[in-house]
């Protein structure tokens, strides 16, 4: 009895997963796609803002890429839509690349860039 209700839940579970992937026709997501600029962006901006939060890179790097995640996260719950690992790369090198020129720029001591030049 108890394989039984186990198959038929396997089943149902099946189908309404290939209905709705059905229902929304193909999924493309391209390592150029028009979102990946959005994610790149914003993560960078985060990047620059935590790296004033944190004097410890993989901290600030950690606080900027959580809303990346969150939004990723969302988006997995959304029909037609999925949580994409080429968002997150993205979200991860504009957090990474934010994280570094907010140290660069914005060093302990202010505006850090001056001493470089």
């Amino acid at each position: 009895m108890r394989t039984l209700a186990t198959l038929i839940s396997t089943v149902a579970l099946l189908a309404t997963l290939s209905g709705s992937a059905v229902a929304c026709g193909p999924y493309n997501d391209d390592w150029a796609g028009s979102d990946k600029a959005a994610h790149f962006g914003v993560s960078l901006a985060l990047g620059v803002g935590t790296s004033r939060l944190s004097d410890d890179t993989w901290t600030a790097f950690g606080l900027a890429l959580m809303p990346g995640v969150a939004k990723e996260l969302y988006d997995g719950t959304r029909d037609c839509n999925r949580f994409s690992w080429k968002d997150m790369a993205w979200n991860a090198a504009g957090a990474y690349v934010g994280v570094r020129t907010g140290n660069w720029l914005l060093g302990p001591s202010g505006v850090s860039y001056r001493m470089a030049f």
